[in-house]
């Protein structure tokens, strides 16, 4: 034994160092897909979240949503805006992360009266690099009021950039 070995150490133990999670990150993304019940129309979207908790996201998704005028007699276009609630599980063991999401919104409709909306879904993640995920999601999309619109079942897919 040194003869200091009775001395407390002059070392300070290292800080913690920030756990940094995949998914405790902001994330956008775009996506692309179509109605499952009506084969004529498709939309395209944007979505921004924040994983505020490794099982719990928020986010806001856009959606430009159009039928063919096969369909309706002329063009209908329909602006969707919603913020969602997204409960989310990470698979242990794999890169999937299973999900369900919902919230409320609001549609723009080129051919009828704007409405308030609500939607309910879920998807699945798949991360392909810590900062890209591929992303596949099922939306029902309805109106808060039964009267004012008809409701859409959204299937996607899309990708997602997160930071």
């Amino acid at each position: 034994m040194g003869q200091n070995s009775h001395l407390p150490s002059k070392s300070f133990p290292a800080a913690p160092s920030a756990v940094t999670s995949p998914l405790s990150q902001f994330y956008v993304g775009g996506n692309a897909g179509w109605d499952a019940q009506n084969d004529r129309a498709y939309s395209v979207g944007a979505v921004a979240g924040w994983n505020a908790l490794p099982f719990f996201a928020v986010e806001g998704t856009y959606d430009l949503s159009r039928a063919d005028k096969k369909v309706l007699g002329d063009w209908n276009y329909g602006n969707t805006v919603a913020v969602n609630a997204v409960p989310q599980y990470k698979v242990p063991g794999t890169d999937f992360t299973a999900y369900a999401l919902g919230g409320v919104g609001y549609k723009r409709n080129t051919q009828a009266a704007d409405y308030a909306i609500y939607n309910v879904g879920g998807g699945v993640k798949y991360e392909l690099t810590k900062s890209l995920d591929v992303d596949a999601r099922y939306r029902r999309v309805d109106a808060v009021d039964s009267k004012k619109g008809a409701p859409e079942d959204r299937i996607t897919a899309g990708v997602n950039v997160k930071f």
